[in-house]
């Protein structure tokens, strides 16, 4: 009577001829040893180091759904509040915005764009103002409390003229808003 043998197929595609006589570990030592051998650049795992990446807060987005984490943390304000030199960045861009696109706008007449540029730029000026401000001592806290509440007038004059489409009082407003944005920046340092 011949010896009876079994076909075995692995996943690398190579087939292990096992007889009967032959011990159970032999066989599966023969597949293991057949899998790794065939093994190709294809079934590889590549190693990627992230640390650069999740320093930048590439996984911010898990600290968003943390429910352990207090709600500041997860709302990225602690992150804007720790780093003075990433939250004099934030406002120098929205000054730019304000300084270039917002003027262009109320120029051309472009109302809407104009209205939404202003108000998304305030919010996070008026954000980035106070962490800044945070750091001065109490008297400079005050001064730069009294040259924001001008701001907000200011910024409020520039929004009505801009929803009553007069571009003449728009232009107006827009410079006094430049001179009390300037008057703030200068006292906070940024």
């Amino acid at each position: 009577m011949a010896p009876t043998t079994a076909r075995v197929a692995t996943k690398a595609r190579s087939t292990v001829v096992a007889r009967a006589e032959d011990s159970r570990r032999a066989v599966l030592g023969g597949m293991l040893v057949g899998g790794l051998a065939i093994a190709t650049p294809a079934n590889a795992v590549d190693i990627i180091d992230d640390r650069a990446a999740k320093a930048k807060g590439y996984d911010i987005i898990y600290e968003a759904r943390d429910l352990d984490l207090p709600q500041g943390q997860r709302d990225g304000l602690f992150q804007a509040r720790g780093d003075a030199a990433l939250t004099k960045k934030r406002i120098a861009e929205s000054v730019s915005r304000i300084n270039g696109k917002l003027g262009s706008d109320i120029g051309k007449k472009y109302w809407t764009e104009a209205r939404e540029e202003l108000r998304r730029q305030v919010g996070t000026l008026s954000f980035d103002i106070n962490t800044l401000a945070s750091a001065l001592g109490k008297a400079d806290r005050k001064e730069v409390e009294a040259l924001k509440k001008t701001l907000k007038a200011e910024v409020t004059a520039l929004d009505f003229a801009i929803r009553k489409k007069d571009k003449d009082a728009a232009v107006k407003e827009y410079a006094d808003v430049q001179a009390a944005l300037n008057a703030v920046l200068a006292k906070i340092g940024a």
